[in-house]
């Protein structure tokens, strides 16, 4: 039996926002559900159906991506297939048009697993992974917010890195940040898809915890499938991914998700989202943030959504 489950970002989002979030992620479903109906794999539904959440600017990712402290909207991706362990990631890409596209590539290329800057930028060139002007990612409510940054930061003498997160209050943008879907497909097997844009100005260079297998990404044939949201370091520092599949094996994959999300937050400030999927095809998700979309879909069962 197939499942597919999707998050838009967890954030500081506001209410209005709340049924274009739902609606985008409703139609990441509708794309990554038809191909597992067809028979096809969960790591082709996951990145399917975030490519999807890449080409919507509503999301933080591809198009929408947040700016840099340099205005630029540098992005990072990863894929992860359960059976083998096999894990493809980018990070800080500039002017590919799907970033989660070119994960999938290093996935299947098998030399390495994680490249990032102009270096992965070429072996897209090499291995035939659609570019596009980097202007494509920008919209005006990314520069716009950018814009609102600089002036704070103006006012206020903070350097950009300090001021990328309000651990009360989000991003501090209104759209959430970093998309996923993990999937089962028919015949068991399982996969996970993350793509962002990051932190609103973020330091140059700076890479979070979305392309790094076991903090904001995993998939594990014994375990699960799991993407991530929410301040990237906080996942990194706790290794959330692979720490809250291990807590779902034992209790209520919501609750176990949600105690994981509280405990890196009182351990180390950052709230955040996650989205699962277990070997026998339960869904899960759980944030601690004020919003997330959410849409999910089992075999024979209606699509839902969740904010």
């Amino acid at each position: 039996m197939w499942s597919i489950i999707v998050h838009g970002g967890a954030g500081a989002i506001p209410g209005p926002l709340e049924a274009q979030h739902r609606a985008g992620c409703a139609r990441a479903v509708e794309v990554g559900a038809a191909l597992l109906a067809r028979g096809a794999s969960a790591l082709d539904a996951a990145q399917a159906a975030v490519r999807v959440l890449e080409d919507d600017p509503t999301f933080n990712a591809g198009v929408g991506a947040t700016l840099d402290a340099r205005g630029l909207p540098l992005t990072d991706a990863a894929v992860m297939r359960g059976e083998d362990l096999a894990y493809g990631a980018v990070g800080q890409v500039l002017g590919v048009r799907n970033p989660i596209d070119l994960a999938r590539a290093v996935l299947e290329d098998g030399r390495h697993c994680l490249l990032v800057g102009p270096n992965a930028v070429e072996f897209a060139r090499d291995t035939g992974v659609a570019l596009c002007d980097p202007a494509r990612h920008l919209t005006e409510a990314t520069i716009r917010a950018y814009t609102a940054r600089r002036e704070e930061e103006a006012r206020s003498g903070r350097r950009a890195a300090t001021a990328d997160w309000d651990p009360q209050e989000g991003l501090g943008v209104d759209r959430g940040n970093t998309v996923g879907a993990v999937a089962r497909d028919a015949v068991g097997g399982l996969a996970a898809a993350t793509s962002t844009g990051g932190l609103l100005m973020r330091y140059p260079g700076r890479v979070g915890d979305s392309p790094v297998a076991g903090a904001g990404t995993y998939a594990d044939a014994e375990l699960g499938a799991l993407s991530a949201t929410g301040h990237g370091e906080t996942m990194l520092r706790t290794v959330f991914a692979l720490r809250a599949l291990q807590a779902a094996q034992a209790a209520d994959p919501t609750e176990a998700l949600l105690a994981a999300l509280d405990d890196a937050r009182a351990r180390v400030g950052g709230k955040g989202g996650a989205i699962l999927v277990l070997p026998d095809g339960r869904l899960a998700h759980a944030r601690n943030t004020r919003g997330m979309g959410v849409a999910g879909q089992r075999e024979g069962e209606a699509l839902f959504t969740a904010f």
